[in-house]
């Protein structure tokens, strides 16, 4: 074997045991309460219910809102996605465009088993850290609960968006430096 090879192997076991120690600690992280919201329960077909309730329309890696309110629908982790990222009308982290003044109900809703995550909004431009100190939060989820077998756990929150640019970000250690995080852009 050559030496390239060997450093090569050493970067994906190294960033292979971030991901997995980052993982462990979103674990115990993602057991605490969530943060100004109640997180719900739902059943599979009432997910695929509410997915389909999300009033943005697609075009290519953005999906455009328009009108003074929307609804922004978004999950963790579908069954066909990778591992961690969010997924809106079938589009992993798109890029949302929001009009400014709007009001924007969010639904965020957990499908992924064995792990929590959030949803949160920030003007933090990534990248991001392993342990992320992601401040200021304009608006979101806090910690979801771990689903339980069979049920997933959702919460929504309203954001009266103001023109600029925001992201949207997994505060779980290890999940936003690993790319579970998208662009908002209000105009």
């Amino acid at each position: 074997m050559n030496h390239k090879m060997i450093v090569h192997n050493s970067h994906y076991v190294v960033k292979g045991t971030v991901i997995a120690l980052a993982a462990v600690l979103g674990m115990g992280v993602a057991s605490a309460n969530p943060v100004g919201n109640s997180y719900k329960v739902a059943t599979m077909p009432q997910v695929k219910s509410m997915l389909k309730q999300d009033s943005g329309k697609v075009s290519g890696n953005t999906v455009i809102y328009t009108g003074k309110k929307v609804h922004v629908v978004v999950a963790a982790v579908l069954p066909g996605f990778p591992f961690p990222s969010y997924e809106i009308h079938d589009v992993k982290n798109p890029t949302l465009k929001i009009p400014a003044g709007a009001t924007v109900d969010v639904t965020f809703i957990n499908t992924n088993k064995g792990f929590g995550h959030s949803f949160d909004i920030t003007q933090k431009a990534p990248p991001y850290a392993v342990m992320p100190v992601i401040n200021p939060i304009v608006a979101g989820t806090g910690f979801s609960p771990v689903p339980e077998e069979g049920k997933f756990g959702y919460a929504d929150f309203t954001w009266q968006a103001k023109a600029g640019t925001y992201y949207y970000v997994c505060q779980i250690p290890g999940h936003a430096a690993t790319g579970m995080f998208g662009k908002i852009e209000v105009e």
